[in-house]
């Protein structure tokens, strides 16, 4: 059995694969399609769309080797973004809708097509989604994934799709973690920040991880996993690229030839390097050349510099709330901050120094890792090909939406709260009636329920700068699973009723239950008439 792991990153993706030989994962390198060395690991999460209705995409290293990565309609980078995001603008391109979920469909299309010109044939594929990644995008990428990845032969078998959180594929990832141990993941790359604390299996041997697979995972066993408490926010390194194009553009606002502003692309690649560099050395310098003035100008930034740039757009107090919010999630499940004696760090951002240094400080009993900061999620979700099972939770609290006719707005009764562990063992059940005189219906509209207490912060762009706002009030967001061209949440199932309902008694007695598969299911039974209008139906997957 050959097992991919793909970790579809915002600004790279990387690909694994189980090596049957080493029993070890190993990262593939596809030619053109990888960086360079000694980052020859990844493909740059880049599309370039020669022919939207044909369908002719590059993707990767392809496009700055042939100059195409300069800012152009048809260049499209931060993909992955763009499918965790609500993005209102979609552009056309040769009469078709760009939009972020065909971007993210030719991109895997691609490294599927790769796959089969070196005659590999997985018969189980293993996806990574961020923490905080709203049901759509799951959605989007278990079906995509199911439908490319299809063999192209009939003697061939279809692949297995799996999709593991990323947090919890690094902590699996790094091998120095001991068995049971309590691990923090702060997984910060090119477009989220996601953290996620996981206790690891009790089994030493962990070659024998998941020997108990196909029990039910709301059982705990010693090799099974254990996700604890999750938490996400979307920044990352390409802001700080974008922060420093725009504190290089404030200096230079005295420029009368505004080649800068014309050649923001250049700058941002400059501002990225610059950046890479700064990890290592504390002073660094590129080259900027106007060929429109056939000049050149030395750009130079300190390490002092940039930390000063990034403590000023609220950067650090942005990591100091999210690992302050896990923490908390995790203390009320019982685990103190002196519990955690690991602490993973994965993704590129995790390489600037003072990231490292403020998480140094804030956990100073526990160790921190930092040697796997790009292959750890690809590499520990291949683990889940070796049989590593996971005792999961939902990271999200799930409501069905009512009408309150005596406050004549819309309510929310929850469902399931986040940290409900799936599959469920006993279904929620609740009694429904109708709002008007003869009904015909009673539609249920279900969504994704988020509650901030009072002095809860909310992380929001003043420009481009990041503000943090404490509401001084408990507020509830609710986000429909579904929802029409304008954004008016959709039902996931309706119940016809006959004869017609009245709202003067229950009518309807429905049961929520969760599948091993996330997949949340309703039965509705009419209780005038006994029937049984719904069967174990499957509205949505849930996160």
């Amino acid at each position: 059995m050959s097992a991919i792991a793909i970790d579809f990153g915002s600004s790279n993706t990387v690909i694994a694969r189980w090596n049957i030989a080493t029993e070890q994962p190993e990262t593939m390198i596809f030619g053109n399609l990888n960086r360079p060395a000694p980052l020859n690991g990844l493909v740059p999460s880049l599309v370039y769309v020669q022919n939207a209705a044909a369908e002719i995409v590059e993707i990767g290293q392809r496009i700055i080797d042939q100059g195409k990565d300069r800012t152009q309609p048809r260049l499209f980078n931060q993909i992955k973004r763009r499918l965790v995001a609500n993005v209102n603008y979609v552009p056309q391109l040769d009469g078709v809708k760009v939009t972020p979920e065909w971007l993210g469909n030719q991109f895997l299309r691609e490294i599927s097509k790769e796959l089969r010109s070196q005659q590999i044939f997985p018969s189980e594929i293993i996806l990574t989604a961020p923490v905080q990644s709203y049901e759509k995008y799951l959605r989007w990428l278990e079906e995509c994934s199911n439908a490319i990845f299809a063999p192209n032969l009939p003697t061939l078998p279809t692949p297995r799709i799996r999709i593991l959180d990323e947090p919890t594929a690094a902590a699996l990832g790094y091998e120095a973690i001991a068995p049971s141990a309590l691990v923090l993941v702060i997984d910060f790359g090119g477009g989220t920040l996601d953290l996620s604390l996981v206790r690891l299996p009790k089994s030493e041997n962990v070659a024998k991880w998941g020997e108990q697979i196909g029990v039910n995972r709301s059982e705990w066993t010693e090799h099974q996993a254990e996700a604890i408490a999750k938490t996400g926010y979307t920044i990352g390194g390409e802001d700080i690229d974008q922060w420093l194009v725009q504190d290089y553009l404030e200096g230079c606002e005295d420029s009368t030839n505004g080649s800068e502003t014309n050649n923001l692309s250049v700058l941002k690649f400059l501002m990225e390097r610059i950046k890479i560099n700064l990890s290592e050395v504390e002073t660094t310098s590129e080259i900027f050349f106007d060929i429109t003035t056939n000049s050149a100008k030395e750009i130079t930034y300190t390490r002092q510099q940039l930390e000063k740039l990034l403590d000023h757009k609220g950067f650090y107090r942005v990591l100091q709330s999210a690992i302050d919010e896990l923490i908390n999630r995790a203390f009320n499940k019982g685990i103190l901050k002196g519990d955690i004696k690991h602490i993973l760090l994965v993704g590129g951002c995790t390489l600037i120094p003072s990231v490292v240094s403020f998480v140094e400080d804030y956990f100073k009993m526990g160790k921190v890792y930092s040697h796997k900061p790009f292959e750890a999620i690809a590499h520990g979700a291949l683990m889940l090909s070796q049989g590593v099972s996971l005792q999961d939770y939902l990271f999200h609290s799930y409501a069905i939406r009512y009408w309150d006719r005596a406050m004549e707005q819309w309510k929310y009764q929850p469902l399931f709260r986040r940290g409900q562990v799936y599959p469920t063992r006993r279904p929620v059940e609740l009694l429904l009636r109708a709002t008007q005189p003869n009904q015909s219906e009673i539609a249920l509209t279900i969504g994704e329920l988020e509650s901030r207490p009072s002095g809860a912060a909310e992380i929001s762009f003043n420009g481009d700068r990041l503000v943090m706002q404490f509401d001084q009030k408990a507020k509830e967001t609710f986000q429909p699973l579904q929802s029409d061209a304008n954004g008016e949440g959709m039902p996931q199932a309706i119940a016809m009723l006959d004869p017609l309902g009245q709202p003067d008694c229950d009518r309807l007695k429905v049961l929520f239950s969760i599948s091993e598969n996330r997949e949340l299911l309703v039965t509705a039974i009419d209780l005038l008439t006994q029937r049984q209008l719904l069967t174990n139906y499957p509205v949505a997957k849930l996160q």
